[in-house]
């Protein structure tokens, strides 16, 4: 039991110190405050309907009609149905709510991974605490990239699998690499986990290398590799229930392929024009030289968008001069990067980066390689079309890359590489299995090269232009005044950088020369690191990014127009708020079905329609059949509503089916006709409205309404064709139609809406959502999700019966043989001839 307790002991530290850290950090959320994430009041403005629905019903909607006409709730809030994993992550985050849990959970993850990688567990807590509290995290969660904070925190648990598969360890290597996989596949991020494992393909590589040509160790490789496989497989299986039914609305989006034909030149920025996303929208986030750096230097490209300067900057200065009443702090646009705007840098800490350096030199093995090669290999990713040479071959030819955007955020991953190589070198050099000499020699250049990156921009800092295109545009702020802040924070963080590396080389090459313990060194190092994360994470999120629950929720206060378009009797309408963005904002959501919304995954379909009709000068046509029975207009605080007396409702009949050749002549002739009392139907559905000879006799209308479930009364006289104002999605692909519940066939009319036959007479019709993907997805799910936890079960005992037949054999081998038990041996005549 002893054994058990001072075994255990080190990382129950761990998680203390993880968990004091955390709640002092973010200490405001014990406070009951929060934090206004931008990209969270996005979430909340597209997921406001299904989550009223989830109260009221208890059940789940897998479509909302809250953004652009409808669309799936697949990428809104994801399905975890089946998953039987997810729940593992309030244990990692020890119970505590985000952003406390989120934090914890980070550092515990790289914890596990260190020791799982043999490294001293002091060094671990410190590598965990670099790692966790790095500013890119704690950016992600002020701007509200919550599922790719999540993500990034659990490839740790991947990369400890892999490494231990490799090391012989594989069965706990696949189990650990599987939960860890399924973790962040359910966070739903995918773009980081892809752009994990194609960096693990360097180790897989390297280690290939190693291994096979050793036949000891060839089986090894080959069984490691199966094991990881199957793991793989499970992780994925376990999130079938998302993965499955996103593939299928992936196909649909704009990052599927295009569906109308190109009447010009294509247009570059234009996704709907290209098979995945275009190039240009997709390489919109790049990252400049300069972005790069500030990993090294956090203000050399300027911070961020919205930096705080003091009553000695000259910003300040000039506004007090001018007669403004100005802040303190006062918060000003410094950055001069290549990205549009920032939140700050990505900044992975100068202990980190000298670390990471020293360890490229005395570092060996596979994981080296991985580590070196991949972390150049996301930098270059992460600069986009400022590297066309390397990013274009790449985004056209590796599977899944034109998929993905912002490839800045690539070094979300970079954020993980640095300090896992940097905390495996720290560990190595303290180990002192090496030359020393060689090793000093090794310290001093690493220090030597990065304190010349500081002495130049030190030096040179004052003459290079750090204007910004947008400083023009920032009055009262003068650009002369712009840039000499910039100037100031490249130069104070520059020495600030050059100091932080001045005392970590003395203190490696204090210990190199036997003049400090390695627990001294620790110290050092673990204080350093600490107060670098820690001091230029507070300029990004500190007690002050928090405000009060009350204030949060005062984004969703509804206003007067609001109000007024709350009040109508009959609430199954649309509305087109053009009081800001439209199409970039999900706020209107909260409150209305909106034809507007925030997602970057549009139903291709519709964003042809925004492009075409909706984008500068709203085609009326279309505002109708969308039923869009108000407009929200005016200057922010003087919003009023106006109602659109020509909105269609939400079924009509029409007299007339024109029949298009291809999908433009579709588009198109939405500008044509009346669509009150046209049809428009592709020629691929011909067969369907063959010998339909509509009068549009009769009438329809909504009678019951739920987000996935609509139902309508139709009393008509002749056989005629109904028109809905709901986007189409199909076919098969989720959305049922039945007639006095009888299933039958629906067609998509007017480019984006769905069309449907109705027999002479009374009818109930019913459209309903209820996609098969989703239910194949779920039984799947569970099955893998099961899989995983009898593997790790299964881990658990055969561990624990070698374990005690290990120590039956080293208790036997240890005993003490009895002197009357030992028998002399008689040297018989023959056997001393022979010797």
């Amino acid at each position: 039991m002893n054994t058990y307790i001072k075994n255990l002991t080190p990382h129950f530290i761990a998680v203390v110190v993880f968990v004091i850290l955390s709640c002092i950090y973010f200490m405001p959320q014990l406070q009951g405050k929060k934090i206004n994430q931008g990209d969270i009041i996005q979430f909340r403005g597209a997921a406001q309907e299904s989550i009223e629905y989830k109260e009221r019903t208890g059940e789940n909607t897998l479509w909302t009609n809250s953004m652009f006409g409808g669309m799936p709730t697949y990428q809104i809030r994801g399905i975890s149905d089946g998953n039987y994993i997810k729940p593992l992550q309030k244990v990692l985050k020890v119970g505590f709510p985000r952003p406390i849990g989120v934090f914890i959970s980070l550092m515990l993850c790289f914890y596990i991974m260190m020791v799982c990688m043999g490294v001293n567990h002091w060094l671990s807590i410190i590598g965990a605490v670099g790692f966790g509290l790095a500013t890119n995290n704690l950016i992600l969660f002020e701007a509200g990239h919550n599922s790719k904070l999540v993500s990034v925190g659990y490839l740790p648990l991947m990369a400890a699998g892999i490494i231990l598969a490799y090391r012989s360890k594989i069965l706990w290597g696949s189990v650990i690499f599987g939960f860890g996989a399924a973790l962040n596949l359910v966070s739903n991020h995918i773009q980081m986990t892809y752009i994990f494992l194609l960096t693990m393909v360097f180790y897989f590589i390297a280690t290939a290398y190693a291994m096979l040509k050793d036949p000891a160790r060839k089986a090894i490789f080959l069984k490691a590799t199966g094991g990881l496989a199957i793991a793989g497989l499970l992780a994925l299986g376990s999130t079938s229930s998302n993965y499955l039914s996103t593939w299928q609305y992936g196909n649909e989006t704009i990052r599927g392929n295009p569906i109308l034909e190109p009447t010009g030149a294509i247009d570059p920025s234009n996704s709907s024009q290209t098979e995945g996303l275009a190039w240009d929208y997709a390489m919109r986030w790049s990252n400049s030289w300069e972005d790069v750096m500030s990993g090294l230097i956090p203000g050399v490209a300027g911070g961020g968008s919205g930096e705080y300067v003091g009553k000695e900057s000259a910003s300040y200065k000039s506004l007090r001069a001018q007669g403004y009443n100005a802040p303190t702090p006062l918060r000003v646009s410094l950055y001069h990067g290549a990205l549009p705007f920032t939140s700050g840098p990505i900044y992975f800490g100068a202990i980190m980066v000298f670390l990471f350096l020293i360890g490229a030199f005395i570092v060996k093995g596979p994981y080296k390689w991985w580590l070196v090669i991949g972390t150049l290999f996301t930098i270059l990713l992460s600069m986009g079309k400022n590297l066309e040479f390397f990013n274009k071959p790449m985004f056209d030819l590796l599977p899944l890359m034109n998929k993905f955007r912002a490839p800045n955020s690539l070094l979300s991953v970079t954020t993980l590489l640095i300090p896992l190589l940097a905390i495996v070198a720290l560990d190595k050099l303290t180990k002192l299995d090496f030359d020393k000499k060689k090793v000093e020699k090794i310290v001093l250049g690493c220090g030597g090269v990065l304190s010349l990156i500081c002495l130049y921009y030190l030096v040179l800092g004052s003459g290079m232009d750090l204007s910004n295109p947008s400083d023009a545009s920032r009055a009262p702020f003068k650009p002369e005044d712009l840039i000499a802040d910039r100037k100031s924070l490249m130069l104070s963080d520059s020495l600030r950088t050059l100091a932080l590396i001045a005392i970590a080389t003395g203190g490696l090459v204090a210990f190199l020369r036997g003049k400090i313990s390695k627990y001294l060194l620790y110290g050092v190092i673990g204080v350093l690191v600490l107060f670098d994360v820690w001091s230029v994470g507070q300029r990004y999120l500190n007690k002050d990014t928090f405000v009060s629950e009350r204030q949060v929720d005062a984004t969703f206060t509804a206003r007067p127009a609001d109000t007024q378009i709350l009040a109508d009797p009959d609430p199954h309408y649309r509305v087109f708020d053009i009081t800001s963005s439209p199409f970039i904002t999900a706020t209107a959501s909260y409150f209305h079905k909106s034809i507007g919304g925030n997602h970057a995954a549009k139903l291709q379909r519709y964003n042809d329609i925004i492009d075409k009709y909706l984008d500068s000068r709203p085609n009326e046509n279309v505002l109708n059949m969308l039923n869009t029975k108000y407009f929200i207009v005016g200057q922010p605080g003087q919003e009023n509503a106006q109602r659109n007396e020509g909105a269609l409702g939400n079924a009509w009949l029409v007299s007339g089916i024109n029949t298009v050749p291809n999908a433009n002549a579709e588009i198109d002739a939405i500008a044509t006709i009346d669509v009150s009392q046209q049809a428009i139907v592709h020629q691929e559905f011909t067969d369907y409205v063959s010998g339909l000879n509509p009068t549009g006799q009769g009438s329809i209308s909504l009678t019951s309404y739920a987000p996935n479930k609509l139902t309508y009364r139709a009393n008509v006289t002749g056989d005629q064709f109904a028109m809905f104002s709901e986007v189409w999605y199909g076919p098969d692909k989720g959305w049922k139609a039945s007639i006095d519940g009888q299933p039958v066939e629906h067609i998509r009319t007017n480019y984006v809406l769905r069309g449907l036959k109705v027999p002479s007479g009374e009818h109930t019709i019913e459209f309903e959502f209820d996609p098969d993907i989703v239910k194949t997805g779920t039984i799947i799910s569970s099955i893998s999700s099961v899989l995983l936890f009898l593997s790790a079960i299964g881990g658990f005992f055969l561990w624990y019966k070698n374990r005690e037949e290990d120590i039956e054999i080293k208790t036997h081998v240890a005993a003490p043989v009895k002197k009357e038990e030992t028998k002399p041996v008689k040297r018989t005549k023959k056997s001393r001839k022979k010797k």
